[in-house]
């Protein structure tokens, strides 16, 4: 099934969506500099259970530009205004890298809207301290890009998000992740990517889970920022697993 498009108006601006399948809503939140394009394959998996909607972030792919003084907490507004336009609410919300970041200040902010929290990203993307994640994370960027086959929407995706990447990443770098945790109450899932180049950095999914009362976790070893084109369907599988067990 194709993913339909479409706008929904918030207080910062027009924000472009992807959406298909028929149930209970998904929202899912994409990765810097990513957009909703990244999720399309996860999107197939995912039709037969749920609703599944994916916006641009504001900044990337067709959405507006990023709003000044750039917060954390913003997007996450933006998001609430999103999921209010579409009346989807409550509804599960999958964070990934950045992602996981809106989709925590989102159920801490606004917990009547999500009905299910899962919070992925790879080692470097959840750790706690933030001096410690913004190090890990100025390392990676700073890492040569060698991947050899680069898809056109990958390529198109860096190109409309090239002006926004800077403000997201000090954003991520000034997000207290441990006190936004702290406030969630929504059915959390922690799902780390555990990439072995990262293991120097040590898991990170068990002091994040403590955080946050009654929240399970789940590490995909050996995986790493691809898992959403080679383990595509091992995700969807936990994705949908945990939004049918934890059902409120």
């Amino acid at each position: 099934m194709t993913p339909k498009s479409g706008y929904a108006t918030t207080r910062h601006g027009q924000m472009h969506y992807r959406n298909t399948g028929d149930g209970p809503p998904l929202v899912l939140l994409h990765a810097t500099p990513k957009s909703s394009r990244s999720f399309m394959l996860l999107m197939q998996q995912l039709t037969a259970h749920h609703a599944v909607i994916a916006p641009d972030t504001l900044g990337f792919g067709k959405s507006d530009p990023l709003p000044p003084n750039l917060r954390m907490e913003t997007l996450a507004e933006a998001t609430a205004d999103l999921i209010h336009a579409l009346k989807i609410n409550p509804t599960a919300v999958f964070g990934l890298h950045t992602g996981n970041k809106i989709g925590a200040a989102l159920s801490a902010g606004w917990p009547k809207l999500v009905s299910h929290f899962i919070l992925c990203g790879m080692t470097h993307s959840i750790i706690l301290d933030r001096s410690t994640r913004e190090a890990a994370i100025k390392k990676l960027v700073a890492t040569p890009f060698t991947k050899k086959d680069i898809s056109d929407e990958e390529k198109l995706d860096r190109e409309e998000g090239a002006k926004s990447v800077h403000k997201m990443y000090k954003a991520n770098y000034d997000f207290d992740l441990t006190a936004t945790l702290q406030k969630i109450k929504t059915p959390t899932l922690v799902l780390e990517l555990a990439a072995p180049e990262e293991d120097h950095l040590g898991r990170q999914a068990t002091a994040v889970t403590e955080h946050i009362p009654g929240a399970t976790e789940y590490t995909f070893e050996g995986s790493d920022r691809d898992a959403l084109e080679l383990r595509t369907r091992e995700l969807a599988k936990v994705i949908v697993d945990f939004t049918s067990d934890t059902e409120t």
